[in-house]
């Protein structure tokens, strides 16, 4: 049986499916339905404070950096587009680079500059909006839906994050992150994220703040409003860190900011 967590929020979809993973350990296909996207409510602010709390006790990544390793939200509310474009790719991206050499890179990047078959350099980001928008303004009102997608294999009409001739041989520590799909549905663009493996206890919940910012740019750029998200971990597990008590603790604390500790 596939499981599959449904919520409102990221907090409410992440909260449940990790709650099932203690539980019960590494699982095959967990998929997150998450209905607003956009912001997890009231409890946005104390959430992120107890969870960067947990990461830093745990010497991980706060949700912020996991997110930006995704989409450069920063750029993008400090500088639109043009951030996103060319101050990340050309300014930002080379100097975590030269930090990190022998990291394969970011999914921020492989968004925004990809080399096609004949050798050309495009940003598969920027031909997606291009495409979504000029469709969602024809006659049809967006009658082709389903035909955007950044997919993270190759060619230049996708966002491509796994890269064949690069991550093949890694056996780990290469892209998780293995396709975007969005649709343009209705009104709203929606998005699906597929992970070819996913750690929930350190990596889930930046991903999704990422995913969801990169969700808004698209939405914004195009005209339309942001749907929905889902993600399917076709491998998902926790990392040990610092034991099973540690994340039940932030597990609990979380619960009691949620409305009758339901994740919702």
């Amino acid at each position: 049986m596939t499981p599959i967590f449904e919520s409102e929020t990221r907090l409410g979809a992440w909260l449940n499916a990790t709650e099932y993973l203690l539980q019960r350990g590494s699982s095959l296909n967990v998929i997150l339905s998450i209905s607003s996207p956009g912001s997890d409510g009231i409890v946005a602010n104390k959430a992120m404070t107890l969870m960067d709390k947990f990461f830093a006790e745990e010497d991980a990544l706060p949700l912020h950096s996991v997110a930006e390793l995704i989409f450069p939200g920063w750029e993008y509310k400090r500088r639109g587009l043009r951030g996103v474009y060319e101050t990340y790719p050309n300014e930002e991206y080379p100097v975590l680079k030269k930090g990190a050499p022998q990291r394969w890179g970011s999914y921020a990047y492989r968004l925004l500059r990809r080399r096609t078959g004949t050798g050309d350099i495009v940003n598969p980001l920027a031909v997606l909006i291009k495409k979504m928008r000029s469709e969602s303004k024809t006659k049809r009102g967006g009658a082709f839906r389903s035909c955007y997608e950044l997919g993270i294999a190759e060619g230049e009409y996708d966002l491509p994050l796994y890269n064949t001739v690069d991550d093949q041989r890694r056996r780990r520590g290469g892209p998780c992150l293995s396709h975007l799909s969005f649709k343009l549905f209705e009104g709203d663009v929606h998005l699906t994220a597929v992970y070819r493996s996913h750690d929930y206890r350190y990596k889930v919940p930046g991903n999704l703040l990422g995913l969801a910012r990169l969700q808004a740019c698209v939405a914004k750029e195009v005209g339309v409003e942001i749907g929905s998200l889902v993600v399917h971990s076709t491998y998902a597990y926790l990392e040990s860190g610092k034991g099973k008590q540690p994340l039940k603790a932030l597990l609990s604390d979380l619960r009691q900011l949620t409305p009758q500790g339901n994740g919702k």
